[in-house]
């Protein structure tokens, strides 16, 4: 069941191809990698997948795990080709173009923004020093783990309180 899943993913004009072209929009150079971190998982968890299709919820499972591919942190998509191309703040695109002018002071002038408001916000010293390992050093959640011995869970959600912090604040600017 999961190659034949997998063909119609790859496919053109298929269901799933929608689905794939309108969560990355308009990064469709990105979808090849995607849609191979895709197959790979899928592969891995093969009775999974065919457990989730006969109970009739593959379309949620798929693009959930789509979502997953493109947003999360810590997923292979992310490692492998993400992480190269933009750094994210939840709605808060920073486009990191060296090539075009305009991107690059887009990408400074609200990284500026970031660093002023992050400078006003009342945060402890736990949050201030997670969000220096995760913004500024560039680490993943799983890093951090590591590096400080601390649930990658613990990590997430304080990036996570100060990323909602950063953008409610800059929201009042």
């Amino acid at each position: 069941m999961v190659n034949q899943l997998l063909i119609e993913i790859a496919t053109p004009n298929t269901i799933y191809d929608e689905i794939i072209n309108n969560l990355i929009a308009p990064r469709y150079d990105l979808k090849p990698e995607l849609i191979s971190e895709i197959a790979i998982s899928f592969l891995e968890n093969k009775e999974k997948i065919d457990e989730v299709y006969k109970q009739g919820y593959f379309k949620y499972y798929f693009i959930n795990t789509v979502k997953n591919q493109i947003h999360s942190n810590t997923s292979t998509f992310h490692k492998n080709v993400r992480i190269k191309d933009y750094e994210y703040i939840d709605e808060i695109t920073l486009i990191n173009d060296d090539d075009d002018i305009e991107y690059k002071l887009l990408f400074e002038e609200k990284l500026e923004s970031i660093q002023r408001v992050y400078g006003k916000i009342k945060k402890n010293w736990f949050q201030a020093t997670i969000w220096e390992e995760y913004f500024i050093n560039n680490k993943t959640y799983r890093q951090i783990e590591e590096d400080w011995s601390i649930d990658h869970c613990l990590a997430f959600h304080t990036v996570k309180k100060m990323k909602k912090l950063i953008k409610d604040n800059l929201n009042v600017e």
